[in-house]
Order: C-alpha cells, then structure tokens, then sequence
C-alpha cells in the first residue's frame, strides 16, 4: 500500500522539455517535520533530488520554506513543471525506497495539489518559472456558477492594468485543479527579493489602484474589485515561501 502511495507521490520521471508543452503545471506536497528532525528532513529532501529530480532527466524538485499561513513552520517539496503523463505509472523500487528512507523517515506528507498556471491572467514580464521567495495569495471562491467568471474577470482587469503600467512586478496566477472542502481554488504568487517589500504594499506595486481608477474610471477599484471580492469569495489566505538551497 506504502509503495502504491508513493508511486502516486513521486510519480515516474519521463524526459520532458519545458518549451514542448503548452502549459505550466506543478505538484506540490507539504513537509511537517516528524519529533522536530527538521535538519533530517531538509538534508534528506536535498539527497532525494539531488538523486531523482535535478531536471536534467525529467522535472526539477525544489524545497520551500514556509513562512506564514496554516502550514507556517513547514516545508513543501514542489516539482515543476510537470506534464499530466508523468503522473502515470509508479517510480521504481529504488526510487520509492530513496524517498522512504530519505523524506518519509523524517516529514510527514500531506495536502498534496497540483497547480496550473493560468496564462489568460498572469502578468510575467520576465518570463519567470519559480520564484525564489514568494507570496502566495489564494482566493476561496464560493460555488455559484457566476463565481469564478466574476473573480477570474477581476483579475484580468488587474493584468491589464500592470501592463499598461509596465510594471517590473509579476503577478502569476495559478488554478487548484481539483478542488478541496477548504476552497483554494485561485492563487496569486508575487515573486520578491527582500522581505523589506512588506514594509510597503505586499502584494501590488505601488500606485496600482490610483493607475487602475484611472484606467477604469473613478469609484472603480470599488465597484470591480473589492465588490467582486466581497460578492463571490470568501476572503483569502497568504502564504509567503522562501527556497532552501
């Protein structure tokens, strides 16, 4: 049963090119450390993909942090981007024993997701894969047909308005492919550089909503933003990540 688990987990590695597939996807596998060996774990989680996922004969696994959030304190393995066929198969025995040994022994796997970019929404001006340090913003959409139009619909309006700003700030947006009880449906993920961004705007630079009243007319941040927000979510959650090398 173990083995079966992980080879959903760790699914078969299989030779794949960014640039021949037309779309970003990634898995993502939270850590929580087992009676504090968080040195094991992280030691561990850098020996597996070092081993089975350097990028070089399939998708490349990085390790975060966790900051802030319901899992602050945590890590999270991310592996990306992947294709939906790697998921078919199992890793082999080698693999599988690797992982057990080397994660499992020392973090306890939970919540695992897979996140597909959404290019219709995502402002990216440096053509960025995976950010360093992140802030991730999700969005609890509630159930109603109109809601995700609504919320999606939001957002777009906040891309063109970077846009036309040419703002050097990414805002990359991410769809939960399948939806949970807890609704993290829709994540906004805002690259940084230094933790000294949060003394000001935490999420879009500066200027944004003046830019985006200009653009849409006054009165508009509220009656096409926070409206919407308040309308068709039921709030969201941060999550800031930083990359353990």
């Amino acid at each position: 049963m173990l083995k079966r688990l992980i080879g959903i987990i760790i699914p078969l590695l299989t030779c794949c090119s960014l640039f021949a597939q037309d779309y970003i996807l990634f898995e993502n596998i939270y850590l929580e450390p087992i009676n504090g060996q968080t040195t094991k774990l992280v030691q561990g989680v850098k020996k597996h993909n070092a081993k089975y996922h350097d990028g070089v004969n399939g998708p490349k696994a990085y390790l975060f942090f966790v900051w802030t959030g319901e899992y602050s304190g945590q890590y999270v393995w991310v592996k990306g981007p992947i294709k939906w066929s790697d998921l078919d198969g199992a890793a082999g025995e080698a693999h599988t024993k690797d992982w057990e040994m080397n994660v499992d022994k020392y973090g306890r796997s939970h919540n695992i997701q897979y996140f597909l970019r959404d290019e219709d929404l995502t402002y990216n001006p440096n053509n960025e894969t995976v950010g360093e340090n992140v802030l991730i913003r999700t969005f609890d959409v509630n159930n109603k047909s109109e809601d995700m139009p609504a919320v999606r619909g939001a957002i777009k309006l906040i891309k063109e308005t970077l846009e036309k700003m040419n703002s050097n700030v990414a805002r990359r947006v991410y769809r939960n492919e399948f939806r949970t009880f807890d609704r993290r449906d829709i994540s906004l993920v805002y690259p940084f550089q230094s933790w000294e961004k949060f003394e000001g705007p935490n999420a879009l630079p500066p200027g944004t909503g003046r830019a985006f009243e200009e653009y849409n007319g006054e009165g508009s941040l509220r009656k096409l933003l926070l409206d919407v927000w308040d309308k068709h979510t039921d709030g969201w959650s941060d999550e800031v990540r930083t990359m353990v090398k």
